[in-house]
């Protein structure tokens, strides 16, 4: 399962829940966005006004007059000045980081599913496997399997054992992965990864299988 696989309705909803979490937790993000909120705000008049207060001297003596002078002054060539490049700059990085944190959230719940698939496949051919050593037993009792198929098919079982135990590793660093770069405990992720749990929606994908 790659990054570019065609994920189910109820996966790219998990995945667009996922990223908006990561969206609001990344330092990178966070800060590219800051840049860009105060860059956005300082194209207003602010930059462009200007202010000069005095007083105003009259008379053949310069005697000082009763009141002050103020002059507001609009510099419209502050005003007018093109900040398009550095404002254009500053939201190109904030995608570029935006696009790179979602790909990674991507990466890592499509390498949860493809560990969670694995799990499942591998819990399924363990109930498979015990199910032919069951009936391999039953033969051995009234004499129609040999010793040494019960003892190959109890091979079998161990080995679908072990191998249900490494998926199940594997499933387990994957959601640690997924958790990791979300940037939220464990407990929370799996409530975002089953979108109608307590709402009577459609279950998303689940979580670990049981080893039997």
């Amino acid at each position: 399962m790659s990054p570019a696989q065609t994920l189910t309705p109820e996966q790219v909803q998990a995945f667009e829940r996922l990223a908006r979490e990561a969206e609001a937790r990344d330092p990178e993000c966070l800060r590219a966005l800051a840049d860009l909120e105060a860059a956005r705000a300082g194209l207003g008049l602010g930059g462009a006004l200007t202010a000069e207060a005095g007083l105003t001297l009259s008379g053949s003596y310069d005697q000082v007059s009763p009141g002050y002078r103020l002059a507001l002054g609009l510099n419209l060539a502050e005003l007018l000045r093109d900040k398009s490049p550095s404002l254009r700059a500053l939201e190109a990085a904030y995608e570029a980081r935006r696009r790179a944190l979602r790909l990674r959230v991507l990466e890592a719940l499509t390498g949860y599913l493809y560990a969670l698939e694995a799990a499942r496949t591998a819990s399924d051919a363990l109930e498979a496997r015990q199910a032919e050593a069951r009936a391999v037993q039953a033969r051995a009792r009234v004499g129609s399997a040999t010793p040494a198929e019960a003892l190959a098919a109890a091979e079998q079982v161990s080995q679908a054992r072990l191998q249900l135990y490494r998926a199940n590793l594997d499933l387990a660093v994957a959601l640690e992965k997924l958790s990791a770069t979300v940037g939220i405990p464990i407990e929370a992720l799996r409530t975002l990864l089953r979108p109608g749990e307590g709402k009577g929606g459609t279950p998303g994908p689940a979580l670990a299988p049981k080893a039997p």
